[in-house]
C-alpha cells in the first residue's frame, strides 16, 4: 500500500494583527483555525509590523516583520499570506502611527512636514527592515527566497482615491501573487486591470467562519462573570461607532437608540470595537453613554475579543460603522444595520453579501424605520445566508491552498 506524503511547507500570516482591532485580531485566529483543521501539516508563522502580545485580549502573539528576513525564516516554496482586512494602498508611516499613540502621531506629522511623505514613508520602512514598498502589497521578489504570496478577501475599496503612482505600483505587485480574494464587488471591479493576468476571485471576509469556530456556549464558557450578567438581564441591542463617526453625529444617535428603546424595549450596549488611536470607539461610547435618557451600559474596554464576540452573538440587534461588527453579526444571524452618511467599505461590503434588508447602511434619520425592516426579516433566512457564506470561505481557502501548493483535506 502505497502512502502519499506531502512536503511540509510554512504559511506565513501577514498582517495589522499588533494593535486592538477586532477584525485585524481575528484574522489569524480564524485563518490558523482553518489551516489546523484542513492542512494539519502545514506550519503557520504569525508576523505583524511588531513582535507583540495581545494574549490578554485573546489574540495571538506576533513576530515582527523584519523576523521574515532572518536566515532559514522561510523556506523556498513556503507561502506569504496577507491574511484579511481593507489594507490595499496602505503605506508604512500610516500603519506605524497606529502604534505609536497621539505623541508619536504628533512627531510624525511634523516629520512629513519636514522631509516630505515619501522620504518619511521610506525612512519607517527601512526601520522596520522591509523591502516592499507597502507593508500589506508585497510581490515574490520582495522576499529572500522563492515563495508563494497570496491574499485572501482582502478589501480594496478605497483604492481609487490614491495617487495614480501607488495605484500602479500596487496592482503591479498584485499581479505577481499566486492567489488573489477580494470581500467585495467594488474592490473586485477597481482591480479588474488584473484580470488579464490573474484571477480576481471573490469571497467572504474570512471572519465569517467564528461562529462556526467559536459557538455561543464556548465564548460564554470564557466570559467574565460581570459581562455575562450584563447579557442576562434582558434583551438589549448593541450599538459601537468610532469617534468621529460619533462626534459629528451625537445627538441623532441618542434620539436614535431612545426611540428604539421606545417601540422595541432594547437597552442600549455600547461596546468599544476599535480601540487604537485614529477610532477611539471608547471615548466615542462614553460620550454617548452620558447623553442617553434610556437605559444603557458600556462594555469595558479591556474586553477581550471573545467578549466583544459573545456580545454581538447575544444581542437582538447590532447597530455599528465596525465592518467586523455587521460581520460577527452575520456570522451568528443576528439581525443588524452598518452606520455611515455615506458610501463606504462596510455598504460595499454588505451590498455584496447581505441580505436585501441589511445590505447598506442606514443614515441616523432612517434608522428608526430600518430597524423595524431589519426585525421583520425572518431567522430561516439569516441562517441560510450564515451558511451560504460560511461555505463561499471554505471553498476560498481551498483555492488558495491550491494555489500555493499547499496540502488541504
Amino acid at each position: 500500500m502505497t502512502v502519499a506524503t506531502h512536503v511540509q511547507r510554512k504559511a506565513v500570516l501577514l498582517g495589522a494583527f499588533d494593535r486592538f482591532n477586532y477584525g485585524d485580531l481575528l484574522f489569524p485566529i480564524v485563518v490558523r483555525k482553518e489551516f489546523a483543521a484542513r492542512s494539519p501539516a502545514t506550519e503557520t508563522a504569525i508576523h505583524a509590523l511588531v513582535d507583540s502580545d495581545l494574549t490578554r485580549y485573546g489574540a495571538l502573539t506576533t513576530q515582527s516583520v523584519k523576523a521574515i528576513y532572518r536566515s532559514g525564516m522561510l523556506r523556498p516554496g513556503d507561502a506569504v499570506i496577507f491574511a484579511g482586512g481593507g489594507t490595499i494602498g496602505v503605506d508604512w508611516t500610516y500603519m506605524y502611527a497606529n502604534l505609536l499613540g497621539k505623541a508619536g502621531n504628533s512627531a510624525l506629522y511634523y516629520l512629513r512636514r519636514l522631509l516630505g511623505e515619501g522620504a518619511v514613508n521610506a525612512l519607517v520602512r527601512r526601520h522596520f527592515g522591509a523591502r516592499a514598498p507597502f507593508p500589506w502589497v508585497a510581490g515574490p521578489e520582495d522576499f529572500p527566497v522563492p515563495v508563494k504570496v497570496a491574499y485572501n478577501a482582502v478589501g480594496g475599496s478605497e483604492f481609487s482615491r490614491l495617487a495614480p503612482a501607488v495605484r500602479e505600483q500596487t496592482l503591479a505587485r498584485l499581479a505577481k501573487a499566486a492567489y488573489l480574494s477580494v470581500r467585495d464587488a467594488e474592490t473586485k471591479r477597481l482591480f479588474s486591470p488584473l484580470q488579464a493576468c490573474l484571477s480576481v476571485e471573490l469571497a467572504p471576509d474570512s471572519a465569517i467562519l467564528m461562529s462556526e469556530q467559536f459557538p455561543v456556549a464556548w465564548l460564554e464558557e470564557r466570559a467574565a462573570a460581570s459581562l455575562r450578567q450584563s447579557l442576562d438581564a434582558g434583551p438589549y441591542l448593541c450599538f459601537q461607532a468610532n469617534l468621529s463617526y460619533a462626534v459629528k453625529n451625537a445627538e441623532r444617535i441618542v434620539a436614535a437608540l431612545e426611540l428604539i428603546h421606545e417601540r422595541h424595549g432594547l437597552r442600549a450596549l455600547l461596546l468599544p470595537i476599535g480601540r487604537y488611536v485614529g477610532l477611539d470607539d471608547q471615548v466615542a461610547l462614553r460620550s454617548i453613554r452620558d447623553k442617553l435618557r434610556s437605559p444603557v451600559e458600556i462594555v469595558s474596554d479591556e474586553a477581550s475579543i471573545f467578549e466583544i464576540m459573545l456580545t454581538i452573538a447575544r444581542a437582538k440587534l447590532f447597530l455599528g460603522t465596525s465592518l467586523h461588527g455587521n460581520i460577527t453579526s452575520q456570522s451568528f444571524a443576528v439581525p443588524h444595520l452598518g452606520l455611515s452618511d455615506q458610501p463606504c467599505k462596510v455598504d460595499f461590503y454588505l451590498g455584496t453579501w447581505d441580505l436585501p434588508g441589511q445590505s447598506h447602511c442606514a443614515p441616523l434619520n432612517d434608522l428608526p424605520a430600518r430597524v423595524e425592516e431589519v426585525l421583520a426579516i425572518p431567522e430561516n433566512a439569516r441562517q441560510e445566508k450564515r451558511g451560504e457564506l460560511i461555505a463561499l470561505s471554505h471553498g476560498n481557502f481551498a483555492k488558495l491552498a491550491q494555489a500555493c501548493a499547499l496540502h488541504w483535506n
